[in-house]
């Protein structure tokens, strides 16, 4: 006899489709259409004579849920009054390895029919050492289809198996019958994890004119199939005064499968002003919050030229230590010659807003769309917060970075060090790293001992010329 697949089983693989997000693959599949038990399967009672059977047997109809074809039956009724007590008579199935899957369910027709408080069903799991109840029936009929996550019980177990079990507390008060129909078992990675990620800023562009109002905006991406609904905010800092100037919030905003644009409220920029525009998107389930922010600076200065450092690669962020050259890339942006350029790097104190560093390059010339690694002299700090500002100016001494470079980073001094002074020789150890300066040239002998005074190793032995070395 051929059987339809019951439309609870249809419901519960949509369910389970739609909740893996993946194509479940199917471990354990069984309508007990054939010889029973099917093969795999077996039957065992601790008390009394086995009363599983398929439901021909018994001359039982197929009252579970789907009702085509036959079915595995417990009939007590069909036994009839004059059997003995069944205690734990088990229908075991075939073992099914579920070693390659994180999520299992488990699911199955049943009509449970008992008569009173004196009879037990139940559904089991093996675990691969020991079997677990994952369901125990009312002692009212019940007839429907039971779905169940037995992940934490069998996922990763090679010889998990299911079985249905009926025991009797009394031998003198007999149920009705305990009907199993469609078996199923199936296996699936876990869903994969949300991760959204800012990918683009589309306004404000680097330049916007100054006194006209723009609609800051920015690209979000959504790795998973179906929308999710996040926090995305837009803040803009005013990088003169360093005062937020602008804050707009969009809550539960839905984020679409792929990309999706999000624009906020306009911003009118003051002329002649640096601005900082962050973005930022959240979400509760959000695996990686790494890439979920994305910042520009802008600029409304109308200049001539632009010569503007782009990239920091000194001092290390959030976190410099010991004495460092200050260094950046500059670019010229506008496609013009620029001569007479002087780059400069300053430094200050973030808590007493003291400048405590200040150093300039020479002047130098670029030609359209020139870059230039602009090295200044080694910074000594004292520990603490610091907030350090590169750019440069072009003739007349007018700015013509666009906008600044501004960065905040922490120092702490570790070394033990001699402070250089230009006219004496000087010497910084920091953990494997030495450095030194000659002012004269000179013979060099750097020797490490150890604590009896022997020589462990010789690092330099020769003739050098006055400079910093390391």
């Amino acid at each position: 006899m051929r059987k339809k697949l019951p439309l609870g089983a249809l419901v519960v693989f949509a369910v389970l489709t739609s909740s893996l997000n993946a194509q479940p693959a199917s471990l354990l599949s069984e309508g007990f259409e054939g010889p029973f038990p099917p093969g795999g399967w077996s039957t065992s009672t601790s008390i009394g004579q086995n009363q599983w059977f398929r439901n021909d047997y018994w001359g039982r109809p197929n009252y579970t849920p789907g009702g085509d074809g036959y079915c595995a039956d417990n009939d007590d009724d069909g036994a009839g009054p004059g059997a003995a007590r069944v205690g734990n008579n088990i229908l075991q199935s075939s073992m099914f390895d579920a070693s390659g899957y994180n999520i299992i369910w488990l699911a199955y027709d049943v009509d449970w029919y008992p008569v009173g408080e004196y009879m037990m069903g139940q559904v089991q799991v093996y675990n691969g050492s020991s079997w677990i109840m994952v369901m125990g029936h009312p002692q009212s009929r019940k007839t429907t289809r039971d779905s169940i996550n037995i992940s934490t019980h069998v996922a990763g177990v090679t010889n998990a198996r299911v079985r249905f079990l009926y025991s009797e507390f009394s031998g003198n008060v007999k149920s009705n019958w305990y009907e199993v129909d469609d078996v199923n078992v199936w296996g699936s990675d876990p869903p994969e994890p949300l991760d959204l990620v800012m990918i683009e800023i589309i306004r404000p562009k680097f330049w916007e004119k100054g006194g006209i109002p723009f609609q800051p905006s920015c690209r979000i991406y959504n790795n998973l199939d179906t929308a999710a609904h996040g926090t995305v905010s837009c803040e803009i800092t005013n990088l003169t005064t360093m005062q937020v100037v602008y804050q707009d919030a969009h809550t539960s905003y839905s984020l679409n499968p792929g990309y999706t644009v999000v624009g906020f409220a306009a911003f009118t920029p003051l002329r002649n002003n640096y601005y900082n525009a962050l973005f930022v998107v959240e979400h509760p389930d959000d695996v990686d919050p790494t890439n979920n922010t994305m910042q520009r600076n802008f600029s409304t200065h109308e200049t001539e030229y632009d010569v503007t450092p782009y990239e920091m690669l000194f001092p290390e962020t959030p976190e410099q230590i010991n004495p460092f050259e200050p260094t950046a890339n500059y670019a010229e942006r506008l496609g013009k010659k620029t001569v007479d350029v002087k780059m400069h790097c300053w430094i200050q104190d973030f808590d007493t807003e003291e400048w405590v560093y200040r150093d300039s390059s020479d002047f130098r010339d670029f030609v359209p769309h020139d870059t230039f690694l602009a090295v200044f002299d080694t910074a000594y700090l004292e520990t603490g917060t610091y907030i350090i500002r590169f750019w440069a100016n072009g003739e007349n001494n007018t700015n013509i970075s666009n906008p600044p470079l501004v960065d905040t980073f922490n120092y702490t001094y570790i070394g033990i060090a001699e402070e250089p002074v230009a006219e004496r020789f000087s010497l910084d150890v920091a953990g494997s790293r030495i450095s030194f300066t000659l002012p004269t040239a000179t013979n060099v002998n750097l020797r490490v001992y150890d604590a009896a005074g022997n020589v462990v190793t010789e690092l330099v032995s020769e003739s050098r010329g006055p400079g910093s070395y390391t």
